[in-house]
């Protein structure tokens, strides 16, 4: 059984340290040093010999991937243990073998190939009967938070391994974790920049596959933060408008409205600041300084190149090209 089950990431140079671990004590503290402080209880507490496991680690930049095998075994994240170690970082973790996953009470079967997103902030268990095989990858709470409103509903919820963007993702880390070739810090972080973008699709598109279907009786707090999120995910479409999220909702334009101006602003308004809001973090990022200042206005949906410099002006007072300069040395 043990032989069916490889790691992808695999030790070398370029980000990647880890390594192996004759019992389930050493496993668990390569889990604390290189994941989150977990409790792991063998699945047979007596079989302490010929124990297999592992945990391989590829960082990319802010974000990293842990590669973490091991005989039958269940790993909490515990009340004790989160009041203890304070890490805040959500963990995508995609099995590699069939496993349960447990969150807010709530138990799903895991696939091959099906992930979960859990919070390192609140109590979760996995559990293999099995030899477990996760692909875990971990993101500061507050860079995901920064790209994607995490709801309450995203987390200990099953995506499946139909998810096209997961399936993306996963071939990424594959063609990563096998090359061992010694890429400079810069290209790891590019790497990683990229595979949190995947990271985002998937979890969008697994939350919009849930709530496709409109529900009038949901409340408008709650319509609110679907809306928001459709916007964010729709920026570079420039027909983007209230009766575009109108249609998407099965709703009508006027009740668009007052969703919105029950939070005390206007559709058009929210979809117009979200643009220049990410123009600005694209403007800032050192990593796109190649793209033309229009350029970074298209991807939000600003197709006329004076449209997007006006409209950034008025609303933070100095010209996208000026913004661009005073972030990338450092006073932005």
């Amino acid at each position: 059984m043990h032989g069916r089950s490889r790691p992808l990431v695999r030790l070398g140079p370029g980000g990647r340290h880890g390594g192996l671990a004759p019992n389930v004590d050493i496993w668990r503290a390569i889990l604390r040093d290189n994941i989150t402080e977990l409790d792991a209880t063998p699945a047979d507490p007596d079989s302490r010999t010929d124990y297999r496991g592992w945990a391989h680690v590829l960082e990319l930049g802010t974000l990293s991937v842990t590669d973490v095998g091991s005989d039958p075994v269940r790993v909490a994240r515990t009340p004790r243990l989160i009041g203890r170690s304070q890490e805040a970082f959500y963990h995508l973790s995609i099995a590699r073998r069939p496993s349960w996953a447990r969150h807010a009470g709530q138990e799903i079967r895991m696939r091959t190939g099906d992930a979960v997103l859990l919070d390192g902030t609140e109590p979760f268990s996995l559990v293999s009967d099995g030899f477990a095989h996760h692909v875990v990858i971990n993101v500061p709470r507050a860079a995901l938070q920064r790209d994607l409103h995490v709801q309450p509903s995203m987390l200990g919820q099953l995506i499946g391994t139909e998810n096209p963007m997961l399936r993306v993702l996963m071939g990424m880390i594959s063609r990563i974790g096998s090359d061992t070739s010694d890429l400079p810090g810069e290209a790891l972080a590019e790497l990683g920049h990229t595979a949190g973008e995947l990271l985002v699709s998937a979890l969008r598109l697994a939350e919009v596959g849930r709530t496709h279907v409109p529900d009038l009786r949901m409340s408008h707090a709650a319509q609110l933060l679907r809306m928001q999120d459709f916007v964010r995910s729709h920026l570079a479409e420039p027909s983007l408008s209230p009766r575009t999220l109108a249609a998407a909702f099965g709703v009508s334009v006027r009740y668009v409205e007052v969703v919105f101006r029950e939070a005390g602003h206007t559709p058009a308004r929210f979809i117009r600041e979200t643009r220049l809001a990410e123009a600005r973090r694209m403007l800032a990022d050192p990593r796109q300084r190649h793209r033309a200042i229009a350029a970074v206005g298209r991807s939000v949906g600003i197709e006329n190149p004076s449209l997007f410099a006006r409209a950034f002006r008025e609303h933070y007072q100095v010209t996208p090209t000026q913004y661009r300069m005073s972030a990338l040395l450092g006073g932005g």
